[in-house]
């Protein structure tokens, strides 16, 4: 058993000054105020006592890609992230030929019959293929893809139930039985690089998209169209309740006033902060590959942010959840529980995993990080097991 005290404890709706909690193995078994006898101590040391991290978007960290397509770039990545925080996190995928997204999917559940030594990982989100061009970003697109129903099937049964998302621009053809398929196999349809007009959207959401991925960036707000009007997706988005979004949180890529005006319009219950991180995340590169070592994209950094080398477009970001937490907390004002929400439960939800992950909570996994009072991570426990520092 361990005891964790003398930190302030991080709950979903308040902070608990002098909080402790008791884990045994890896569980949580209870939030208490006394050490009971042979339990370890640890302490806080006046600090913060969180939930452990999960990031929703996450394409690499640690000078690796999830799509450098080996055994040792998966688990590099996943203690890459853990070292800041991130007990939990979801690989993501871009825009690539089929046959190395086969590969990537049959690389990854290797990996997930073993450990990493880092995050644990909960599933796949599939960002691309089909993207609109007008509005690809940093994505390798040069020309729109349409789904095919045989295609889709053959992926999602190579998959094993292990993809939980997959993103898609809505005015495309065929997407009404894309999110036809996801919905049959039980998959987050999420709206992303789109053009689409706030009526495309609404019928995208009719048809059973639910989630919009890195709200705000690639995708349409109030503009002039064939010499008329139109609404975008923020706008549809911010009217339709029962869709959840996420912000990529590095200070970079949304300034504060658009994160709040997010916060007030949608909650935090239905906002997940990610970190959209590529390979450079975690480092001091100063230039980089967005995407596999072989076909990717080279990208330099600049200014906090991965960009593109002629600086047309950013090109994912390479920003931890602890600097998410510092931007959206101490630069950007938001209350630590709420941030911790979008950082950890509403994650948690959005993945299926509430039951085990997301809050202190007895009964939940022991994911648990350790901050200083200017949240440095200290020390971070995935399901009860310290992975940072590696050697205690």
């Amino acid at each position: 058993m361990r005891w964790i005290s003398g930190g302030k404890l991080v709950l979903p709706d308040r902070v608990v000054e002098n909080g402790s909690l008791l884990m045994d193995g890896d569980k949580i078994i209870s939030l208490c105020s006394d050490c009971p006898a042979g339990a370890e101590r640890v302490d806080a040391e006046g600090g913060y006592i969180l939930p452990g991290f999960i990031d929703l978007h996450v394409h690499g960290g640690g000078g690796a890609d999830f799509m450098d397509n080996t055994l040792e770039a998966i688990r590099a990545v996943a203690r890459a992230h853990c070292a800041h925080g991130t007990t939990a996190l979801v690989p993501t995928t871009m825009t690539c030929p089929d046959e190395i997204l086969e590969q990537f999917i049959t690389c990854y559940l290797d990996v997930k019959r073993g450990e990493t030594g880092g995050a644990d990982l909960l599933g796949l989100h599939l960002e691309g293929p089909y993207f609109s061009a007008a509005s690809k970003g940093a994505q390798p697109i040069t020309q729109s893809r349409t789904p095919e129903k045989e295609k889709l099937e053959r992926i999602l049964a190579l998959g094993k139930g292990e993809i939980l998302r997959w993103d898609a621009a809505p005015e495309l053809e065929n997407m009404a039985m894309f999110a036809a398929v996801m919905k049959r196999h039980g998959v987050m349809a999420a709206i992303a690089h789109t053009h689409a007009t706030a009526g495309q959207t609404e019928q995208a959401f009719a048809w059973g998209f639910s989630h919009v991925t890195h709200f705000y960036n690639a995708m349409t707000t109030f503009h002039k169209q064939n010499r008329h009007m139109f609404a975008g997706v923020i706008e549809a988005t911010y009217l339709n309740d029962g869709v959840s979004i996420e912000l990529i949180g590095d200070g970079c890529h949304i300034p504060k006033q658009s994160m709040l005006l997010a916060l007030r319009i949608k909650g935090a219950d239905n906002i997940a902060l990610i970190t959209d991180a590529m390979r450079a995340a975690g480092t001091d590169a100063a230039e980089s590959i967005l995407g596999p070592l072989s076909t990717g994209t080279p990208v330099v950094v600049s200014d906090g942010v991965a960009q593109l080398k002629d600086f047309s477009s950013y090109a994912g970001s390479v920003a931890t959840m602890d600097r998410v937490l510092r931007v959206a907390h101490g630069e950007y004002g938001i209350p630590l529980a709420q941030v911790c929400r979008m950082l950890s439960l509403t994650p948690a939800r959005l993945c299926g995993v509430t039951g085990r992950k997301g809050s202190l909570e007895a009964g939940k996994d022991a994911d648990i990080v350790l901050m200083t009072d200017s949240y440095q991570v200290r020390r971070v426990y995935v399901r009860g097991e310290l992975r940072h520092p590696a050697d205690g």
